[in-house]
């Protein structure tokens, strides 16, 4: 008697739509788990920013600066919406830019944050929030008198 070593077509069938439930069940909580990832990090690069400014003024001795920044990133721009970007500013040189964000909202201070020489800066308050937020999806940070930043995480409600 002679045995084959193969699949049948049935089986290979059963195998993929087993396949396909699996994945059709993942796909959501892995869509959730991208923007979760997506909102750590550009939380963590805003973060970064407030930090490098305030570490730039105690090490110049000087006024930092970050601001939302217009269009052509040249300069401040007032507004809420920091999802255009924003820069690191020293008096009017330019420091460093931060690139637009996409499917983000960021909102923060209108006119922007000023880190003294000493480090200290006016408390100031940023979200970070996809822009379809579910769930526990928004980010606040915070900046202290003294300069120190907190971040938090809270529903989108």
């Amino acid at each position: 008697m002679h045995y084959s070593r193969a699949f049948t077509l049935i089986e290979l069938m059963v195998t993929v739509a087993v396949l396909a439930v699996v994945i059709s069940l993942a796909a959501p909580s892995f869509s959730n788990m991208l923007q979760e990832n997506r909102l750590s990090a550009l939380t963590n690069e805003l973060q970064g920013t407030l930090q490098l400014a305030r570490s730039e003024a105690v090490k110049r001795r000087a006024s930092i600066t970050v601001c939302r920044s217009n269009e052509d990133q040249s300069a401040c721009d007032d507004g809420t919406d920091w999802a255009g970007g924003w820069m690191m500013l020293d008096g009017t040189e330019v420091l460093k830019v931060w690139d637009p964000i996409q499917g983000v909202v960021v909102t923060g201070p209108n006119a922007g944050i000023t880190f003294r020489s000493n480090g200290m800066a006016s408390a100031q308050n940023w979200t970070v929030t996809h822009s379809a937020c579910s769930g526990e999806q928004k980010r606040t940070l915070t900046v202290s008198a003294t300069g120190s930043t907190t971040l938090t995480k809270g529903s989108c409600s």
